[in-house]
């Protein structure tokens, strides 16, 4: 019996589907018969070398993509050596049979194809970690999900699911978005067919508005809010979110911050930066917001600059707000993000244009700045002050 040669091919019948990419197949030719089976690895053709049957650098996870392809023919090449120490060549019908092979995308498991497509992704790694949250409760609810399984009633028991967890809307919100990214790929793909839509009938559910942000004159209790004794270790964290309060970061480009990215223009400090989330480059006057508070607290810090952007978890430094909001007696909601929210919407009460507004805050959209506009009332007073 003649060895099995295998090979990596993209687009062997020159037909890409609707997003213009392709699946990478292995050819196994063993006389003169051929059969393909699937990598479930999808490129543009721009991007796939056909002599050296690699992924070109030009793809941002082409080191991960290549030593996963040359692992599936590794493995490949290992069950036929196996089978030939048995004296029992392995054949092209016998390669290509559903019986334990797992290299067929129709036997393939729903859940496995979700971690597959988050793990070559050109997502983000917190991204990638939400991603993988939702397959984890995918995997709960019901473990044997099949493509075929996939049903609007499917989406309707796993929304029932999560809500008998006691999980929040906007939660449950968040991982149906999530399973219906998994099966919107796993349509662009071709494992499933485009005629089907489980999503089409279900109508997502609204989520809560959850803006909670301080009133000004909360803003200045915690500003005079002296943390002495045993509280005193509360002071960086204290620290760091009234900084975001003045320049509006999240907590991941809080964290990510560097004293490179405070710049000096004509004396006076810039914090130049791009967001971890949404890759936008933003560049904000600290002298100018606030009256310059900001400023102030870089400047306690100012021996060693990076320490101050290194906090703990934000799970860890919502706890430490918790003590602070209690330690100054204000009853509103606090957590890390409410930072951000305050920032907008003072910025909105104080009367600054909401464009502007939008690129303090790096957000691509400005509906996503106008959740703000109507908060607070004072932003009504002052627009029909202006126009008076």
């Amino acid at each position: 019996m003649e060895k099995i040669r295998f090979k990596l091919v993209l687009n062997r019948e020159n037909n890409l589907n609707a997003s213009k990419i392709s699946m990478v197949e292995v050819e196994a030719q063993q006389s003169f018969k051929k059969i393909y089976l699937p990598t479930n690895v999808f490129l543009k053709p721009a991007q796939w070398n056909t002599d050296s049957q690699e992924v070109l650098p030009s793809h941002p996870n082409h080191e991960l993509l290549n030593r996963f392809l040359q692992e599936y023919i590794l493995k490949l090449e290992w069950e036929e050596l196996q089978m030939w120490k048995n004296n029992a060549p392995l054949t092209l019908e016998q390669l290509g049979m559903p019986r334990n092979c797992k290299y067929k995308s129709t036997n393939q498991l729903f859940t496995d194809f979700c971690k597959e497509y988050i793990k070559t992704s050109r997502k983000r790694e917190s991204t990638k970690k939400n991603l993988m949250t939702t397959v984890r409760l995918i995997d709960i609810f019901k473990a044997d999900t099949s493509f075929n399984s996939l049903t609007y009633e499917y989406i309707t028991k796993f929304e029932n699911f999560l809500s008998s967890r006691n999980y929040k809307v906007n939660t449950i919100i968040k991982h149906i978005k999530h399973l219906r990214s998994f099966y919107n790929e796993a349509i662009n793909r071709e494992l499933i067919k485009q005629g089907r839509d489980a999503f089409r009938k279900y109508k997502m559910l609204k989520g809560e508005a959850n803006y909670t942000f301080l009133q000004p004159e909360e803003l200045v209790i915690l500003e005079k809010l002296s943390l002495k004794g045993k509280y005193k270790r509360l002071l960086h964290t204290l620290d760091a979110f009234l900084f975001c309060c003045y320049t509006g970061l999240r907590y991941s480009d809080f964290c990510s911050l560097r004293k490179e990215n405070l710049i000096i223009i004509n004396n006076n400090v810039w914090l130049v930066y791009k967001s971890v989330k949404t890759d936008v480059e933003t560049r904000l006057p600290l002298y100018l917001l606030f009256n310059g508070k900001a400023v102030s607290i870089l400047d306690k810090y100012r021996y060693d600059l990076d320490s101050f952007f290194k906090i703990s978890s934000n799970s860890s430094i919502d706890k430490s707000l918790i003590k602070i909001k209690e330690l100054a007696g204000i009853n509103t909601h606090i957590s890390f993000h409410t930072a951000r929210h305050t920032n907008a919407t003072l910025l909105v009460y104080k009367g600054v244009n909401i464009t502007t507004v939008q690129k303090l805050l790096g957000h691509k959209n400005i509906k996503t700045t106008q959740h703000y506009a109507d908060i607070l009332p004072q932003g009504i007073v002052n627009d029909l002050e202006k126009n008076a």
